[in-house]
């Protein structure tokens, strides 16, 4: 039984192994077929066909070249590249009948390869061959339609010949250049060289296609010159001979000289056109635009100028004589103000010099004037100069207001402090009044000295206005001082009662304490030592106030509220 098992299974093994070898040798075998068929499709490629069309066709020149350099290729595919093919596909069947299948395997693969590169070397090889065949038919096309395009430039030539000038001449130089290229196009043609015949028609439709922009361009650039550029020419010696004749004065520029280099420009142009350059023509032509604008600049320059001297001469003049009189009365209100004060800012050196500068202005003038008068001078240089001194007019005017004005507030300032004098004296009554109101036992020497110090400055500051000539710079000055020092007597003098009030309530208060804490009756005995004897009121409270604290923490800020509530009660 067991070897009936071992049989079945050996013969199993059998049926299996033949079946794959059968399948592979099946599989193998398609593949080969299908490359078979690729090849097949390759050599159907009518390379042969279109080599033998162009041999009978008599090639020359670079066509005969190209057509033998893809023949070459051709025989190379055809001797060593199927021959290679056809090998390894024989290599790969013999490999299958001796069941060495990887080796075939490797022969199929190689086989595809070699037909994939030789079907694409075989259809670059006959495409390059069609285009060969259908170059003498595109040229024939293509010659057609340029031909017509030539003959339509020749006959508007013909017809308008009068549109463009001298540059008739090149373009008919030019179009026999392209008959030229015509003719070696028809030879090498009828040669058989019809790679070289494309080569001669591309050249000729490049040299078509600048001769057509030309044709078109310079009947509109003679056109230009001729009714835009020579037409402002005559008009610019139309418009300077008028101007001449009305006695206009150009200085620095020779008008004539201008437009004669105008002129040349012009030619110029004319020349680049008539050899039908273009390009340079419309260069030219681009200068010769701004330089006629810079000659109309120039005129209208001067006609703009004559227009604003005639539009401004009178009020210049108005003007000029308002200022001078003006300073004129400034001159006497220095010389009024003077007497009563000194004067610091240079006002009447200031005043001579306007004075100065107006007359040497006036004299100016004066001069412009005659000049135009005569024709010896331009209205372009008249107009810088009105408006150069209208500006400085407008500055002294300014000036001679803003000194007046300082003249004018010597007064005002004088009258001020004479009522702050009042104010001042009311003040110091004031403070003495406040002092005695609480009958301090003393005053402290240094605010004494500073009491009497400011009554003696109040006192210099009366004095100082009450002289003949008086200098106000001084007397603000001693004024401000006067004011500082008032404000910081109020200070003290409020200072000396608050502290002076303070020291009574905080003896008050600590009067309760007195008898049972012997630092309290000590610091109360030196509070009153400070307070009658050395008029020290801020340290008589300093000397109440920090033992007072230390019987009883917070009393002194108590007291002070205290007061201070109390003090405000008083003033409202």
């Amino acid at each position: 039984m067991e070897f009936i098992y071992w049989l079945v299974a050996i013969i199993l093994i059998v049926l299996i192994g033949y079946g794959a070898i059968m399948y592979l040798t099946r599989q193998q075998a398609n593949r080969i077929k299908a490359i078979d068929e690729k090849k097949q499709k390759a050599m159907a490629i009518p390379v042969a066909d279109n080599l033998f069309t162009l041999k009978n066709m008599n090639l020359t020149g670079q066509t005969k070249r190209t057509y033998e350099s893809w023949q070459a290729t051709w025989q190379t595919i055809t001797r060593f590249q199927y021959p290679e093919i056809e090998a390894a596909l024989v290599s790969a069947e013999q490999y299958i009948q001796r069941m060495n299948f990887i080796k075939a395997k490797q022969a199929i693969s190689q086989a595809d390869q070699l037909i994939d590169e030789t079907k694409n070397s075989v259809e670059k090889v006959n495409k390059a061959l069609e285009k060969l065949l259908e170059s003498a038919q595109e040229n024939r096309k293509e010659l057609e339609e340029i031909q017509e395009r030539y003959n339509k430039i020749r006959k508007q030539l013909l017809a308008h010949s009068f549109t463009f000038g001298p540059a008739i001449e090149t373009l008919e130089k030019n179009l026999n250049y392209m008959e030229l290229d015509f003719t070696k196009f028809n030879s090498l043609t009828n040669e058989g060289d019809h790679m070289e015949a494309k080569e001669i028609l591309s050249r000729i439709e490049q040299d078509l296609l600048v001769m057509e922009e030309v044709v078109e361009k310079i009947p509109q650039l003679n056109e230009k010159i001729k009714t835009e550029y020579e037409e402002q020419v005559n008009d610019l010696k139309d418009g300077y001979q008028r101007l001449l004749d009305e006695k206009y004065i150009f200085e620095g520029v020779d008008v004539f000289v201008e437009i004669a280099a105008v002129e040349k420009e012009i030619q110029e142009a004319k020349d680049s056109i008539g050899l039908a350059d273009i390009n340079e023509a419309g260069k030219k032509m681009d200068k010769v635009e701004r330089d006629i604008e810079a000659v109309y600049a120039i005129m209208e320059k001067e006609m703009e100028a004559k227009d604003f001297v005639g539009r401004h001469t009178a009020n210049l003049q108005k003007k000029m004589d308002h200022v001078l009189q003006s300073n004129r009365y400034v001159l006497l209100e220095i010389d009024r103000v003077s007497q009563n004060y000194f004067l610091n800012k240079n006002e009447l050196g200031r005043a001579q010099e306007f004075e100065e500068q107006l007359l040497k202005e006036n004299e100016a003038l004066r001069y412009y004037d005659k000049m135009m008068k005569e024709h010896e001078i331009s209205y372009s240089v008249v107009r810088e100069y009105y408006e150069k001194i209208s500006q400085r007019l407008s500055e002294i005017d300014k000036e001679q207001s803003e000194l007046v004005s300082n003249l004018s507030d010597l007064r005002n300032r004088e009258k001020e402090i004479k009522d702050s004098i009042d104010l001042y004296e009311l003040d110091m009554r004031n403070m003495k009044r406040t002092i005695e109101k609480y009958h301090l036992p003393g005053l402290p020497k240094i605010y004494l000295d500073l009491f009497f110090s400011v009554t003696d400055r109040i006192e210099d500051l009366a004095s100082k206005l009450n002289r003949v000539k008086i200098d106000m710079d001084e007397i603000d000055a001693i004024s401000k001082m006067c004011e500082e020092d008032i404000e910081m007597l109020d200070n003290q003098t409020q200072a000396i009662v608050d502290n002076a009030m303070l020291t009574e309530y905080m003896i008050q208060y600590a009067n309760r304490f007195r008898h049972s804490h012997v630092e309290i009756e000590n610091a109360i005995n030196k509070a009153l030592v400070l307070f009658h004897r050395e008029y020290d009121y801020e340290g008589a409270l300093e000397a109440v106030k920090i033992p007072l604290n230390r019987v009883e923490a917070g009393a002194a800020r108590k007291v002070e509220e205290s007061y201070q509530e109390e003090k405000n009660r008083r003033y409202y």
